[in-house]
């Protein structure tokens, strides 16, 4: 019995040595680092782009169309109407 106590506790002793080492490997990983100093021996001097410049749009308002999400004269909204002589009956 004293035989087994004493191999469990150099096991527990062991594991516990091989968590504090990880741990202390983990904290030195996490220190922050500085970073090197920009070199200023060559400024930086940004170019022009070489792509063309955006033409502005007028926006266009069609606000004589009955349907927002559809094409004007696309007749699209018009689908969607029940047709005549066919109307819901009111939830009693």
């Amino acid at each position: 019995m004293n035989w087994q106590e004493q191999q469990r506790q150099q096991l527990e002793k062991l594991c516990k040595t091989l968590e504090e080492e990880e741990i202390r490997m983990l904290r030195k990983q996490m220190v922050p680092r500085a970073q090197l100093m920009p070199l200023f021996d060559r400024p930086f001097y940004p170019q022009r782009s070489t792509r063309p410049l955006t033409v502005p749009k007028e926006p266009t308002f069609n606000l004589r169309s009955k349907c927002w999400n559809c094409t004007p004269c696309s007749g699209a909204h018009y689908k969607f109407q029940q047709p005549i002589g066919q109307t819901m009956k009111p939830i009693q």
